[in-house]
Parts: structure tokens; C-alpha cells; sequence
């Protein structure tokens, strides 16, 4: 083995070995002991002491499953036990089974280690996980990579799977390793599909599609392509009502505008795109004709965020009716409204934010412990 290695670029020259009989008589004594598993005892939290060089720790395996988790992550903790219980069938398939670390400091490092026992551990080493972040493209933990064991000379390793999701849809890994199982999930779809969502994408009156994600086969999904479209058509609108508000002052074109966005944003929130929301089946036929590889978002943020786009269009309208008893406050409120509403649908029409989705990862998540969602997450 040189330095060449991209395993010994990747974790070092040794790994970590975190079984009971390693680590058993090493105890940390100020290090915070986490519970067991039925909440009433204290588990001793000891430290992995011994090693084993890089070479012959994944010698005889051809795959590397890399747990990315830390202690602050309610995710990972409940993660962990799948990990830990698919370790025996994942070595038995040749893949062997790493925990790294993403902990702030080294005593939630040590407290890790005690929480994912049975799992060996990359050295704790903050740099080396954030190129490791950035070279696997991970935004959010818990995660479960799956490398190939092979072509060390290389600079890097051949990535082959975010397998966390996967690995709970098949926790004995029967399938391993589980190429076979993403290509069953996700499959083409046809124009037709993309309309009228029907067969194994569910049912015409969901939100959106299902079976189009390869980790993801149950949860409904959005072509972004579409959805950026209908935001470009609505920053249109947004600019007619602008329009009005300064310079054609009409009631009547006020009520209009208003009851078509509220119409799209209502019925696109409860039944998707289609059928029954008119911006929506321009945006989804346009998105046929430019876009014919369809871009799949989660869709439950997108609802979100045209509930705060129905929001800002209710204010509006309220103002406009209350523009009398508002007096000179009149046009800078409505103005400061309607410009929001400009703003976001331009820059998800142009520039792809999408304002609902960053709300919904950056306080949503956080205030209401939810889990982040990893494919909208900016």
C-alpha cells in the first residue's frame, strides 16, 4: 500500500476498531454516557484505542459502506440501529461497514463511537470529513455511501450508491448490491404520465408522482422543469398587478388577477400541477416540449411554498379592497406585497431558489424537528 492509496487519502493510514472486546477496558470519564436503549441505564462510553492499517482492514471485501452520522442528530440515532443490525448480512455479502464521524468535538465523537459499538470508525478528523462531504456531494446526515473496494491508484473512489433509504427497504440486504433495486424504482415516463398521473405514479388527484425516485419509490415528486415554468408565468402576473396598482388603478382587473392565482395556488396545493390547475397545464405541456427528461422534486415543499405564495396574494387582494381606509399607507404596502411575490417567482423561474423549499429545510425543520428534505435542501 503508498500513499497513493485513495483509501489512505480518504481515511487516513488505520481505522478505528469499535467492537466491545477493543474497547472495553479503555473508559472515558468525562465523556457524556449515552442511554440505553430502554432510556433507564447509562451505558459506559469507552474509546477506541486500537487500529488496524487501511490495507488489511478492508482486505478480502469489494465494497466500503461509509456511515456518515453524529451525536446531535436525532436522525442518526435512529438510524443507527438498522446500520448496526445490517453490518453481519452486509459483510457477508463482502461489504464492509465504517462509521465517520461528522461530530463538532472530540467528546461527541467519543460518545458516537458508544452509540454505533459493533461498527468500526474512521480516526475523528474534521478536515477529512468535509472533503468527504464535498467529494460525495452530501448536504445532510444520516447517509450511507456505498465504493467499490477496488482501483486504489486512483484519486478518488467510485461512489455507487447513497444507500441509506435503500438499505430500510431491504434490511438484510437480499439484494446487495442493490443496482438491481434502483432500477426497479425508477423507470421512464411518458408524456402522457406527466399529464395525467395514473398506473404505478398513483392516482390523477395527488399531489404529485410516485415511483420516479430511485430511493424514494413512495414518496410523490414534481418535475421542476414544470414547476419553474408555472413560477415564470406566475412573475407575469405578478408584473400585470404591479401595473395596476400604480398606473391603471382597476378594481374589477384586481378581483381577476386575484381569483386566478388564488384558484392555481388552491387547487395545485391539494391535486399537483394537473388536472385542475390552468397555469399548471400550460407549464406541464411547455416543460414536455423544452424539457423532455422531466427533473423530479419533492413535492411536499412546493406545497408549502404556494401556501405562502396563496398567502401574499390574499394580503394583496385585502389591501386593494381596503385601499380607502389605508390612505397613503395604500401603495407602499401593496407594492412591498406584490414585489415579494415578484421577486420569488423570479427567482425560481430563473434562477431555480425556490424561496418555500429554504423556509421549509432552514425553520420549518428545525422548530418542528422534522427531517430535512435531502433532495431539496439548497
Amino acid at each position: 500500500m503508498t500513499k497513493s492509496d485513495w483509501r489512505v487519502k480518504l481515511f487516513g493510514d488505520s481505522i478505528l476498531l469499535n467492537t466491545p472486546k477493543d474497547v472495553e477496558e479503555v473508559v472515558a470519564p468525562d465523556v457524556e454516557q449515552p442511554m440505553a436503549t430502554d432510556g433507564t441505564e447509562a451505558l459506559p462510553t469507552a474509546i477506541p484505542t486500537k487500529t488496524d492499517p487501511v490495507e488489511s482492514f478492508f482486505g478480502g471485501y469489494d465494497y466500503i459502506a461509509l456511515f456518515f452520522g453524529a451525536n446531535y442528530c436525532p436522525f442518526c440515532k435512529k438510524f443507527v440501529p438498522n446500520v448496526v443490525a445490517a453490518k453481519p448480512f452486509l459483510e457477508a455479502k463482502k461489504c464492509k461497514v465504517i462509521f465517520v464521524s461528522n461530530d463538532r468535538d472530540l467528546e461527541n465523537f467519543h460518545t458516537s463511537c458508544a452509540k454505533v459499538r459493533g461498527i468500526d470508525v474512521m480516526p475523528y478528523d474534521t478536515s477529512k470529513t468535509a472533503q468527504m462531504r464535498d467529494l460525495f456531494g452530501l448536504k445532510t446526515i444520516p447517509a450511507l455511501m456505498i465504493l467499490h473496494n477496488a482501483d486504489f491508484e486512483k484519486d478518488q473512489p467510485h461512489v455507487y450508491s447513497n444507500a441509506r433509504e435503500i438499505l430500510e427497504l431491504d434490511p438484510k440486504c437480499e439484494n446487495f448490491p442493490w443496482g438491481s433495486i434502483e432500477k426497479k424504482q425508477a423507470g421512464p415516463v411518458s408524456n402522457f404520465e406527466r399529464i395525467w398521473i395514473h398506473g404505478r405514479h398513483g392516482h390523477w388527484w395527488q399531489l404529485g408522482h410516485k415511483n420516479v425516485s430511485e430511493v424514494h419509490p413512495n414518496d410523490m415528486y414534481m418535475d421542476e422543469h414544470a414547476v419553474r415554468i408555472r413560477a415564470g408565468l406566475l412573475n407575469i402576473i405578478t408584473w400585470l398587478a404591479i401595473m395596476n396598482v400604480f398606473f391603471m388603478n382597476k378594481p374589477t382587473l384586481a378581483a381577476v388577477i386575484f381569483g386566478i392565482v388564488a384558484w392555481e395556488f388552491v387547487v395545485s396545493m391539494i391535486f399537483g400541477l394537473t388536472p385542475f390547475a390552468p397555469l399548471g397545464w400550460i407549464a406541464t405541456l411547455m416543460a414536455i416540449v423544452l424539457q423532455p427528461a422531466p427533473l423530479w422534486k419533492p413535492a411536499n415543499p412546493k406545497r408549502f411554498a404556494w401556501l405562502i405564495g396563496l398567502t401574499l396574494a390574499l394580503t394583496c387582494f385585502i389591501m386593494v379592497q381596503f385601499r380607502t381606509e389605508m390612505g397613503s399607507a395604500y401603495k407602499p404596502a401593496v407594492a412591498a406585497v406584490a414585489f415579494t411575490c415578484n421577486v420569488a417567482t423570479w427567482l425560481e423561474g430563473n434562477a431555480g431558489f425556490c424561496v418555500g423549499c429554504f423556509i421549509y429545510n432552514n425553520v420549518l425543520v428545525p422548530y418542528f424537528g422534522h427531517e430535512e428534505c435531502n433532495e431539496c435542501k439548497l
